[in-house]
């Protein structure tokens, strides 16, 4: 593993370093030696080698891969489809330079898969996230913010966008808040700073993760009546409005209207940028949100089983 130091020459900056470079925020990408991975030879072989990555330096039953990538198959030792997805992701590796830099090892009741020499933007963010709340703990502001930076650097889109499967799923919600709560904190950072076009930006951001994030509405409605922008007030407004009406059946809280009744009025233009529930901002809370009936927010603090 390199050391995490992407973000001072660009999160590819390093790729050639590592004989395997793994992103598996966004679409998933795989490059051996600077060169991507196009073919897998078997169908389900991306996956395998997705959810091995994920588990890497353990041993995975061949019951539960089969469980995993073929939910509702029926399992049995002589059953042949495992066994040819994992013919298939070696063929990919062996691809990569030297010697064998990431391997899947067949064990007595199962695969596991090994790498020396991988850079994956999961670690790194995961890294990032460490290090950030460390910093936080002991008070370093600066240094929390900046591995928070970092973080929402490599978060590049959902987990395995695209992908399907029950552990994607568990993961894909469990990394969005934590790319939330690093956002939340960046938000809370630019905003103590004065820096409205950065807080409008990560506004943008959190929403792009989470539509129906009511404080986020009213921090964009605030900054931009602050600015004198009455228009996107109005804009911002009438999104909110719409999504928590149509999508949740919920109307808009008593603070989302008063802060858009007194931005229209211009009360707000020579304000301070944080006002009743902005206020919050400024600290660094884990993200609320009202979500669809059947959404479950993961917990930042704990990884969910793979």
């Amino acid at each position: 593993m390199q050391d995490d130091d992407t973000e001072s020459t660009g999160l590819r900056g390093r790729d050639n370093d590592t004989a395997v470079v793994v992103r598996c925020f966004g679409a998933f990408e795989v490059s051996l030696a600077g060169e991507p991975v196009i073919s897998w030879h078997a169908g389900k072989a991306r996956n395998l080698f997705q959810y091995l990555l994920l588990n890497r330096g353990r041993i995975v039953r061949r019951e539960k891969l089969f469980e995993t990538l073929w939910p509702g198959g029926a399992w049995s030792p002589s059953t042949s489809s495992l066994k040819v997805a994992v013919h298939a992701v070696r063929r990919t590796l062996d691809q990569a330079p030297g010697h064998r830099p990431v391997e899947i090892v067949c064990r007595a009741h199962g695969y596991q898969l090994n790498a020396t020499d991988l850079w994956l933007d999961v670690d790194r963010f995961d890294s990032a996230m460490r290090e950030a709340h460390a910093a936080e703990s002991q008070g370093a502001r600066a240094e929390a913010v900046a591995c928070y930076r970092r973080a929402a650097q490599l978060y590049a889109g959902d987990f395995l966008a695209g992908e399907t499967g029950d552990w994607v799923e568990e993961q894909r919600e469990y990394y969005r808040t934590r790319a939330l709560y690093a956002l939340t904190c960046l938000r809370a950072d630019a905003l103590r700073r004065g820096d409205y076009a950065e807080a409008i930006e990560l506004c943008h951001r959190i929403l792009d993760i989470d539509p129906y994030h009511e404080e986020v509405y009213q921090t964009l409605m605030v900054l931009h009546a602050r600015r004198g922008e009455l228009g996107q007030v109005r804009n911002w407004h009438r999104m909110c409005v719409r999504r928590l009406r149509h999508d949740l059946d919920a109307p808009p809280t008593e603070t989302t209207r008063r802060i858009f009744a007194r931005a229209v009025r211009g009360e707000l233009r020579a304000a301070q940028p944080t006002t009743t529930r902005t206020d919050d901002a400024r600290r660094c809370p884990a993200p609320r949100s009202r979500r669809p009936p059947g959404a479950r927010p993961a917990s930042w603090t704990a990884r969910p089983r793979r």
